[in-house]
């Protein structure tokens, strides 16, 4: 698979169908994640696979009460929204569809093949997301999906004593993966132009050029 496919289609892909992962195919997706760069090459990141239907499931709870939390709190807005936003605005539409998807997952997400959660030292967020993110377009790669989420960080220390991490070592939870065959289509994302997302020489300063349409395919 050529880079930038993989780069412009390796979206979120939260709805997966429960067929197991090839073991022969999980080699190939952590060697490709631990090659991602890490601080002074100290390779401070351990994953956890987790594919045990009762396990997933306790997991899946502890999710859903975290999304529940935020969505009383940090994201009571947007909830609102939802609920009693104007269905004809493109605001509220992209609202809605954003959580439909969330909620989706909370709710399944044990039914995903496999789940990947990923550790690393406090703040080292720098070591372990480029991991994760080779991980990614590894599984992209092979046809799999992935959606990175640190929800559980609301909850971290009992998603850590549930998986036995220890207590005495540097190890902090950063965030979880569930990968899985998607059900729905590959795709190039919709995302704002990117030279509004980029200043020159200082914030708020433009650039001299513009994306009008992806530049892939």
């Amino acid at each position: 698979m050529d880079v930038y496919e993989a780069i412009y289609t390796t979206r979120a892909m939260r709805r997966m169908k429960p067929d197991p992962i090839p073991e022969e195919l999980l080699p190939k997706l952590f060697d490709a994640a631990i090659r991602g760069p890490n601080s002074g090459n100290t390779q401070l990141f351990r994953f956890i696979t987790v594919t045990d239907p009762e396990m997933k499931q306790t997991i899946q709870k502890i999710y859903r009460a975290c999304l529940d939390e935020l969505n009383s709190t940090k994201y009571a807005g947007a909830q609102e929204q939802v609920k009693s936003g104007d269905p004809d605005s493109p605001e509220v539409q992209q609202t809605i569809k954003i959580d439909k998807s969330a909620q989706w997952l909370a709710n399944h997400l044990h039914e995903a093949p496999m789940l990947i959660v990923v550790f690393g030292k406090e703040g080292g967020e720098t070591t372990t997301f480029p991991c994760l993110w080779n991980l990614c377009l590894a599984a992209r790669a092979e046809g799999l999906g992935t959606a990175i989420t640190t929800l559980l960080k609301l909850d971290k220390q009992k998603v850590e004593d549930l998986l036995g991490m220890p207590r005495d070592d540097v190890w902090n939870m950063h965030a979880l993966v569930p990968i899985g065959y998607p059900t729905g289509k590959w795709g190039v994302p919709n995302r704002k132009p990117a030279e509004q997302a980029v200043f020159t020489e200082s914030w708020g300063q433009p650039v001299n050029w513009q994306v009008p349409k992806p530049l892939w395919p």
